[in-house]
Parts: structure tokens; C-alpha cells; sequence
């Protein structure tokens, strides 16, 4: 396994997202915030959005991210289908308008919570299936209508979909264009949990903090080695699983973890 850089960064001010610490809880939160095209993936957004992920990926006072929306009843409402309408086969060739942030969302090594509030169709759901935990308010409106337009998801939507829920319920909801209600996607196992729309961000903050009394590095490393599940044959996963194992072995978060096992207290994990 390589040696993870934690990195700080100039913090950076924004148009279209809103970034904001928790510092004790070493949480960062960004915020989409452009109400005057419902947190569509303009370039401006997708600019910002990209940048502020990584502000916070590479800030090593940030252990974990959430990714909540400003819009009372809007997560994002996805592509502009204005935008889409001028992109040919061959401008797509040239520059996919939507590569760099799609890599950047791929990238994140830490972990990344995300909170649904309403409308999420299209790239907005699909925006939202990068997360590795996803927490949806009760009113939810989630779904991948792209076929009405005469095209199918882009953005990963097809392929993510199916790996949450399986190939026949992905099919149904792709094919028909129908919406899936906030308590459909969890019994599928689309989201982690469902609230009350008051409740979504202390639920997120609340998650996050059992996460960020972890080691930094060890996090990390555990989101890689899931990751490998999806990607690898297991053999393969298992054995790369094995080395990522090994290489924790004598750092200070085991040490730690190990010592504190033996005392009977809890970890220390802040700095480490």
C-alpha cells in the first residue's frame, strides 16, 4: 500500500458551494448553494464542487466530509438539460464536460456522507450515489428519468445503480423512468437511513463523528480495501486486503488502538 499524504491546503471562498468546518469534530461539510438554477451541474458548480472536495480530501484536520444541499426542498436537480442540448458525440470527444468532477468524486480517500433532501433526479442522484454513506429525508424524490430525454444515465447512474440495488430493480426504475420514494430506497438498500427533513444534518454530523474518532490513516485505508470489492475479483480484493492489513500493523493507530484495548479506555486517535 502507498503512504497516504495528508496534505493542508489554502482554503478557498466560493459561488456556488458553501464550505464549513467543524473543527473539534474534525468534519467538513460542503454545502451546494446556487438556488437560481436549483444546484444544477453548471460549469460554476461542477468547478466549485470539485475544488472544495478537494480543499477538504487533502486537509489533515478533516477526517470526514458530508455533502448536504442550501435548498429547502432540493438536493440537486442535475445536469442543465440546456447544456446537454448544444454537447455533440464529437465536443464530448474534444472535453467531457463532466470528467473532471465525476474523477474527482471518485478520488475522495476519505469518507464521504451524503444528505438527500428532496428532489434528486438525474445527475443529481447520481451525484449523490458517490457517497459512501447516504443518509434520505422522508419526503425524498429520487430517480434516473434520462430515457424521457432520449438518452440513459452518464454519470455512473446506470453502474452504481445496479451494484446498490441490483440489476432487475436498477432495470425497472432506468427503463420505466419511475421515481424511487425515500422509503423504497432504503428497503432496497439505495440509502443508509431515513429522517425527518430537520433532522438530516445533526443525523449526518452524528454519523460523522462516530467515524472521526478513527485514525485518519486507517479510515482511508479501510474505504480503499471496500472499495477494492467492488472493483477487483475477490481473490485479488482479498489479497490486496492482506497487504493493506499488514502495512497497519506498527503504525501508531494500532498501537494506540492495541494499548488502549489493554488499558481499558478508549483511543486516542486525534493526530493520528
Amino acid at each position: 500500500m502507498q503512504r497516504i499524504a495528508l496534505l493542508h491546503t489554502n482554503f478557498c471562498s466560493y459561488e456556488k458551494v458553501i464550505v464549513e468546518r467543524l473543527e473539534q469534530e474534525q468534519i467538513g461539510l460542503i454545502y451546494l448553494n446556487s438556488p437560481n438554477d436549483l444546484n444544477s451541474l453548471s460549469e460554476p458548480m461542477k468547478r466549485d464542487l470539485a475544488l472544495a472536495i478537494q480543499e477538504l480530501d487533502s486537509d489533515s484536520n478533516i477526517k470526514v466530509l458530508i455533502l448536504l444541499s442550501k435548498l429547502e426542498k432540493l438536493f440537486c436537480a442535475g445536469a442543465n438539460i440546456k447544456d446537454i442540448s448544444k454537447i455533440s458525440l464529437e465536443s464530448q470527444l474534444k472535453g467531457d464536460i463532466f470528467q473532471n468532477i465525476f474523477q474527482v468524486l471518485e478520488s475522495i480517500r476519505k469518507p464521504l456522507i451524503v444528505g438527500i433532501n428532496g428532489v434528486a433526479l438525474g445527475g443529481g442522484l447520481e451525484l449523490a450515489l458517490n457517497g459512501d454513506i447516504l443518509v434520505a429525508t422522508e419526503e425524498c424524490k429520487l430517480g434516473l428519468p434520462e430515457l424521457k430525454l432520449g438518452f440513459i444515465p452518464g454519470l455512473g447512474g446506470t453502474q452504481r445503480l445496479a451494484k446498490l440495488i441490483g440489476k432487475t430493480n436498477a432495470m425497472k426504475y432506468i427503463l420505466t423512468s419511475d421515481s424511487i420514494s425515500a422509503q423504497e430506497a432504503y428497503q432496497r438498500g439505495l440509502v443508509n437511513s431515513v429522517v425527518k427533513k430537520e433532522q438530516l444534518r445533526e443525523e449526518c454530523i452524528n454519523i460523522a463523528r462516530k467515524i472521526s474518532e478513527k485514525s485518519l490513516y486507517t479510515l482511508i485505508a479501510a474505504k480503499a480495501a471496500i472499495k477494492n470489492a467492488e472493483e477487483m475479483p475477490i481473490s485479488q480484493a482479498n489479497k490486496v486486503e492482506r497487504q493493506i492489513f499488514n502495512s497497519l500493523l506498527n503504525t501508531k493507530a494500532a498501537k494506540e488502538g492495541v494499548t488502549a484495548f489493554v488499558e481499558k479506555r478508549k483511543p486516542n486517535f486525534r493526530n493520528i
